[in-house]
């Protein structure tokens, strides 16, 4: 894991402070995935891809962007890694008694459990990551100037091709949602993997593609209506196919 946490600071450090409006700075803190053990010993590895964080270390005021600036001035943006890492290992709740709690509010958490539930797997097994790695005042970056936004997609991008390198998921779910973003998703397997294969696309609902030896959907964020749910229970039968297709 220390290559993927060095390469998570050597990206963080690209990072150039005059392409953002720090006086409006509102950013969360940065969003850092790693696995879990049961990730590594699962049978089929899935991402499971939000659009970005809603107030990711937000109320401990481990946020803004000026606290990365500063850590790379200061020589110690590994530490604000680990506090990163730290903050993800604690995204699933367990109850006093040890038992993880697989209840939420969330929609996207939700469908998250549903998946590994439909799966067989812990929810543990899966990885939880974002398209970005920040959010602007609890929403999307994407209202930001093009300039910032911009930057923080380049660097969002990266550190999420390096994710994806380093677990090597079987299939990719990005539940983020089609407006403003599909060019985002292509935008990183174009510029990280070299290409990826439309295989099926209903447009405004599902759409599932190839790149590298990953299956790959973009559905609507698990909080949509109007007929989304069964996009929804198709990805996971698709994802049942999948699995039983490598047996």
């Amino acid at each position: 894991m220390h290559e993927l946490l060095d390469r998570y600071a050597e990206i963080l450090g690209q990072m150039k402070k005059e392409n953002f409006s720090l006086g409006e700075d509102r950013y969360s803190g940065v969003f850092l995935p790693i696995a879990f053990d049961d990730y590594w010993s699962a049978d089929f590895k899935v991402m499971h891809i939000g659009r970005e964080t809603a107030g990711w270390n937000t109320n401990n005021s481990r946020n803004t962007l000026g606290r990365i600036f500063a850590a790379n001035q200061m020589g110690n943006i590994r530490q604000l890694v680990d506090e990163a890492v730290k903050r993800y290992r604690d995204h699933l709740p367990f109850e006093p008694d040890g038992k993880l709690k697989t209840t939420s509010r969330s929609r996207f958490k939700q469908y998250y459990f549903r998946i590994a539930k439909e799966l067989g797997l812990a929810p543990t097994s899966l990885i939880y990551g974002n398209l970005f790695a920040w959010d602007y005042d609890r929403k999307s970056p994407l209202g930001r100037p093009q300039t910032e936004l911009n930057a923080v997609s380049d660097i969002s991008l990266k550190l999420l091709a390096t994710q994806i390198k380093f677990f090597e998921p079987d299939a990719i779910v990005f539940s983020t949602g089609r407006d403003g973003i599909d060019g985002y998703i292509k935008q990183l397997f174009i510029d990280h993997f070299d290409r990826y294969e439309t295989t099926n696309l209903n447009p405004g609902k599902m759409w599932e593609f190839q790149a590298r030896k990953m299956t790959c959907f973009r559905i609507a964020h698990p909080r949509a209506q109007r007929g989304h749910q069964q996009y929804r229970a198709e990805v996971i039968q698709r994802l049942k196919a999948i699995r039983a297709g490598r047996s």
